[in-house]
């Protein structure tokens, strides 16, 4: 079907879907769960890829499979067939029959309700736009996305979102659907593509969150290139201690969670070189890759204590470099753990633009790694990449499918020594909706009571509206139950106290007594410290027989007669402990102030080579 055709059949068919929607009361797309979640203005331990806010790359993702009609299930497959989706029809025929994601990188109708995306498009393009600071969840709509095609139009994306790069530690990815493109070679008389993509002004300016806040992005452009061309490559590869600090999504997304390295890895989880990527990588253009897949498509280059170059092709085995040795342990947020040997058919991978290659060994190794490769098929033993508008396991004669990436050796990025990583949260109460378990941990203060500490939104405006409290901040991060992560528990006493536990052991003496009553999990933290975490400190004010805590490490002096009782727990912090001499509180980041906000964040400026 020809740009025009589809053009107008897509049209009427949205109308039809719009007029079908709103006979059956169907709820607005911007109501769905996962839209209202995407847009909570919560950013945890997300990495700054530069100094300054820029468009790595925005490439046209492929054309014409997003919002295939009538798409539900494997025996629909035909109709992503006839769109041009890249499909696997052999493993359509499995018992049991594995997800639809797993059998055609076409997306339905509705599925872009699911996903969070507010609109409902039809036979759309895609295109992802890497942004190398995090993007302020908020200030993201299509409106703001200007795309100019080799034609002169400029259009602009009828649905955009932070989907399917929504963990609170990523979000440097917006993907946009709409009419970009035809899948002719640029050099075919008819042909249509993006050149350029721009972020222009809108009712509200889109903006990214650095060093000193958010900041407009708007003026940014960068130039588009042709999936039908050449495949998705890597835009950044940067070496950190490992954090799972905020390697979690909204609940309305977490298909593949848990996915992080620790609940994969367990202690082996030492270091992260996290690659991004200018679209989503599948081996086929359909299927995901696996947590054991690193020696299929990538290889690292070192050079060992006396400048001697190293390749490192293998996870499990353990290279000496001189200096120290270095052991490959897998790939980390693709899915979630498995039992056994996971299967590709049935492997529910996130499919985003973050792939982490997991390391451990000595630090002085670690600091030796120069480089990344993609291989790709032209070397023995190594396999194509594809992003999701490759063939899949069945191409179809006379289908155009994009083509697969080219080999590339990118430099890696070291921050071993700072994480540069940011963590943001709006400071408004009202910025939120109404949820009793939010990413966030409110502080709420009353006079003569001691804090509240939760992440129920509904609670707290109860509080503040009903109870005389009043929101002091929006103190630090709420994690989601998994792997390292323990569930804080809230008690109350009879005479009013309150104490916050992840000790288990405490929490069953407090059970187990009748002045304490368990009022249930107020929100997850660590019991550990990792970068990008600052402690909550436990004290006991004497003087008014209550429990206190603080980010503040000097809070009980402050109150005068008052017992430290140590850590409580580690967080990634909002807000900024308050600086002492000799430290600043227990190893927290430094804050900057904004509008609207708190910062915090690990970040030193950029040296002119490449950080060690």
């Amino acid at each position: 079907m020809n740009s025009a055709a589809r053009t107008v059949l897509a049209a009427a068919i949205s109308t039809l879907l719009i007029s079908l929607a709103h006979a059956a009361d169907v709820p607005d797309p911007k109501q769905a769960a996962a839209y209202i979640q995407l847009h909570r203005d919560v950013l945890i331990n997300s990495d700054l890829w530069t100094d300054k806010p820029e468009i790595l790359a925005a490439n046209l993702g492929f054309e014409g499979i997003i919002g295939i009609p009538g798409l539900l299930n494997a025996s629909d497959l035909p109709l992503a067939v006839n769109a041009g989706a890249g499909v696997n029809l052999d493993w359509a025929a499995l018992d049991p029959v594995p997800p639809l994601r797993n059998l055609t990188s076409g997306a339905s109708v509705v599925g872009s309700v699911v996903a969070g995306f507010g609109a409902t498009p039809v036979l759309a393009d895609a295109m992802p736009i890497e942004v190398s600071w995090p993007l302020l969840p908020s200030s993201v709509s299509p409106e703001n996305i200007a795309i100019t095609l080799n034609t002169g139009e400029i259009v602009h994306p009828v649905a955009a979102a932070l989907n399917p790069n929504y963990d609170h530690n990523e979000r440097h990815v917006i993907v946009v659907f709409g009419e970009f493109a035809n899948r002719l070679s640029p050099d075919t008389v008819g042909a249509i593509y993006p050149v350029t993509v721009s972020f222009v002004a809108g009712s509200s300016p889109l903006m990214a969150v650095g060093p000193n806040g958010p900041v407009s992005i708007v003026g940014l452009s960068a130039p588009s290139s042709n999936p039908y061309v050449a495949g998705p490559a890597l835009v950044g590869a940067k070496l950190s201690r490992f954090s799972p600090a905020g390697d979690f999504p909204p609940p309305a997304l977490n298909g593949s969670f848990p996915n992080d390295a620790y609940s994969l890895y367990g202690d082996d989880a030492q270091y992260r070189l996290r690659l991004f990527t200018s679209g989503g990588f599948s081996p086929d253009g359909v299927s995901g890759f696996m947590s054991t897949d690193f020696e299929t498509f990538f290889r690292l280059h070192a050079r060992d204590a006396n400048g001697n170059p190293v390749v490192l092709d293998k996870a499990g085995k353990v290279y000496d470099l001189g200096a120290g040795k270095i052991e490959i342990v897998g790939l980390a947020e693709v899915g979630p753990p498995s039992e056994g040997a996971p299967q590709r058919a049935y492997y529910t991978e996130d499919h985003d633009n973050y792939f982490d290659v997991i390391l451990k060994g000595g630090a002085a190794a670690i600091r030796l790694l120069q480089s990344v490769e993609i291989p790709t098929s032209k070397v023995s033993g190594y396999s194509d990449i594809y992003n999701p508008g490759g063939p899949g396991r069945s191409p179809q004669a006379g289908t155009t499918y994009t083509k697969p990436a080219n080999p590339q050796v990118y430099p890696i990025d070291k921050s071993l020594d700072e994480p540069r990583t940011v963590s943001y949260a709006s400071q408004s109460l009202a910025s939120y909706d109404l949820d009793t378990d939010l990413p966030v941990v409110f502080r709420l203060a009353a006079s003569g009571r001691p804090d509240v500490l939760t992440s129920d939104s509904e609670r707290a405006n109860d509080l503040v509206n009903g109870q005389g409290y009043t929101l002091k901040d929006v103190e630090f991060a709420n994690e989601t139950d998994r792997p390292g992560v323990t569930a804080v528990m809230s008690y109350v006493s009879k005479s009013g106290d309150r104490i916050y536990t992840l000790d288990t052991s405490e929490q069953a003496q407090l059970d187990g007594d009748a002045n304490w009553t368990r009022e249930g999990r107020a929100f997850g933290a660590f019991n550990r410290s990792w970068p990008g975490l600052s402690p909550v400190y436990r004290f006991y004010d004497r003087s008014t027989g209550r429990h206190v805590f603080s980010i503040d490490s000097e809070a009980g002096a402050k109150l005068g007669d008052a017992e430290n009782q140590g850590i409580a727990w580690h967080a990634a912090l909002f807000v900024k402990p308050p600086a002492h001499e000799g430290g600043s509180g227990g190893g927290a980041m430094g804050l900057f102030g904004l509008a609207g906000g708190l910062l915090l964040l690990g970040y030193r400026r950029f040296s002119a080579g490449r950080r060690q």
